[in-house]
Protein backbone atom coordinates (compact mmCIF):
# COMPACT_ATOMS: atom_id res chain seq x y z
CA UNK A 1 0.00 0.00 0.00
CA UNK A 2 1.20 3.71 -0.78
CA UNK A 3 1.64 5.90 1.76
CA UNK A 4 -0.64 9.15 0.94
CA UNK A 5 1.65 11.93 1.71
CA UNK A 6 -0.27 15.33 2.36
CA UNK A 7 1.09 19.04 2.64
CA UNK A 8 0.24 21.32 4.93
CA UNK A 9 -0.90 25.22 4.35
CA UNK A 10 1.39 25.75 8.32
CA UNK A 11 4.62 24.29 6.57
CA UNK A 12 6.70 26.49 4.19
CA UNK A 13 9.50 26.48 2.12
CA UNK A 14 11.91 29.33 0.97
CA UNK A 15 11.81 30.53 -2.81
CA UNK A 16 13.20 33.15 -5.12
CA UNK A 17 12.18 33.58 -8.15
CA UNK A 18 9.35 30.87 -8.77
CA UNK A 19 12.18 28.23 -7.42
CA UNK A 20 13.41 26.93 -3.92
CA UNK A 21 16.67 28.08 -2.66
CA UNK A 22 17.28 25.50 -0.61
CA UNK A 23 16.95 21.03 -1.07
CA UNK A 24 13.39 20.17 -1.55
CA UNK A 25 13.62 18.17 2.10
CA UNK A 26 14.36 21.73 4.16
CA UNK A 27 10.50 22.39 5.25
CA UNK A 28 9.63 24.36 7.73
CA UNK A 29 6.63 24.42 10.46
CA UNK A 30 5.40 27.72 10.76
CA UNK A 31 6.92 27.48 14.51
CA UNK A 32 10.24 26.73 13.01
CA UNK A 33 9.86 29.65 10.89
CA UNK A 34 8.59 32.48 13.55
CA UNK A 35 12.54 31.25 15.46
CA UNK A 36 13.96 31.50 12.34
CA UNK A 37 12.97 35.46 12.25
CA UNK A 38 13.22 35.78 15.87
CA UNK A 39 16.98 34.15 15.96
CA UNK A 40 17.60 37.59 13.43
CA UNK A 41 17.43 35.87 10.19
CA UNK A 42 16.53 38.19 7.71
CA UNK A 43 15.14 37.28 3.90
CA UNK A 44 17.47 38.48 0.83
CA UNK A 45 16.24 40.39 -1.44
CA UNK A 46 12.96 38.76 -3.39
CA UNK A 47 13.11 35.79 -1.06
CA UNK A 48 10.13 35.05 0.56
CA UNK A 49 8.24 31.87 2.56
CA UNK A 50 5.52 30.41 0.71
CA UNK A 51 2.91 28.16 1.85
CA UNK A 52 3.52 24.30 0.93
CA UNK A 53 -0.34 24.15 -0.10
CA UNK A 54 0.09 27.55 -2.50
CA UNK A 55 3.38 26.24 -4.35
CA UNK A 56 2.28 25.52 -8.03
CA UNK A 57 1.41 21.94 -8.92
CA UNK A 58 4.41 21.08 -10.02
CA UNK A 59 6.62 21.90 -7.23
CA UNK A 60 4.17 20.14 -4.83
CA UNK A 61 4.88 17.31 -7.10
CA UNK A 62 8.53 17.41 -6.45
CA UNK A 63 8.33 17.98 -3.19
CA UNK A 64 6.11 14.89 -2.38
CA UNK A 65 8.23 12.75 -4.33
CA UNK A 66 11.17 14.02 -2.30
CA UNK A 67 9.26 13.46 0.71
CA UNK A 68 9.08 9.65 -0.51
CA UNK A 69 12.33 9.27 -1.68
CA UNK A 70 13.69 10.31 2.17
CA UNK A 71 10.91 7.99 3.77
CA UNK A 72 11.78 4.66 1.95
Amino acid sequence: MENIITLHETDFVLFKDGKPIEPLNIIYDKESMEELFEDGFELEEGEKFIKMTELPIEWQEKYIAEIKRLSK
